[in-house]
C-alpha cells in the first residue's frame, strides 16, 4: 500500500521525499529515508533522484516491482503537485511515501546495520599478549593491521576483516556463533 501526503516545509528551501517503511511481522517496524527532491522542467523526478530512491529502497530489500511502482507513483504525484503551484521554485515540498511491506527476510539488513555500529564502537588496539596472534580471516598478525574486535564468543579479528565478514554472514567465522 502506497499513499502520498504533501507537507509544506517550514525550515529550509530543500525539497525532500521522506519514505516511511513499515514492516509487519519483522523487526523493522519503521524505517525513515530522506532523499532530496530533484525534478525536471516538467515536474517529474530526474534520473539521479530515481537512482537514489531505487538504491535506498532496494537496500532495505523492498521488492523490485514495488520499488518501480513507488518511484512511478511518486514521480506522477510530484509532477501533478508542482504544476498546481503558483511559484514552484519558492514552494518547499516534503512528500511522504508510506510503504507497508511484508518481506519476512528483510530484518537481516537492520540487524547488520546495528551490529556494524556495535563493532565500530567496540574496536580497540590489540593488547600486548595478542600482538603476535593471527587474524583467522586474513592470517596476518594483529599488530600489523591496526584495530581489532573481540566478539561475544571471545574470538578476535582485525576490525576491517570482521566488518567485511559480517556483510556476508552474521556468524563468527571461527565458531559460527550467531552475532545478531
Amino acid at each position: 500500500v502506497i499513499c502520498h501526503k504533501t507537507e509544506p516545509s517550514i525550515s529550509s528551501s530543500k525539497r525532500i521525499i521522506t519514505m516511511k517503511i513499515k514492516r509487519p511481522w519483522t523487526q523493522q517496524t519503521k524505517i525513515v529515508i530522506f532523499v532530496a527532491l530533484k525534478t525536471a522542467s516538467n515536474g517529474h523526478l530526474i534520473h539521479n533522484m530515481v537512482f537514489e530512491m531505487e538504491y535506498m529502497l532496494e537496500y532495505h530489500e523492498i521488492d523490485f516491482d514495488l520499488v518501480m511502482k513507488i518511484i512511478e507513483q511518486s514521480s506522477e504525484f510530484v509532477a501533478c503537485t508542482i504544476l498546481k503551484l503558483d511559484n514552484p521554485t519558492d514552494t518547499d515540498l516534503n512528500i511522504i511515501v508510506k510503504i507497508s511491506d511484508h518481506n519476512l527476510d528483510a530484518f537481516r539488513i537492520i540487524d547488520l546495520d546495528v551490529y556494524t555500529i556495535e563493532l565500530r564502537a567496540n574496536r580497540r588496539e590489540p593488547i600486548p599478549s595478542e600482538k603476535d596472534d593471527l587474524c583467522p580471516i586474513c592470517c596476518k598478525e594483529f599488530d600489523t593491521e591496526g584495530d581489532i574486535n573481540s566478539l561475544n564468543c571471545e574470538h578476535s579479528y582485525h576490525h576491517h576483516c570482521i566488518l567485511d565478514w559480517v556483510k556476508k554472514s552474521l556468524t563468527c567465522p571461527y565458531c559460527r556463533a550467531k552475532l545478531a
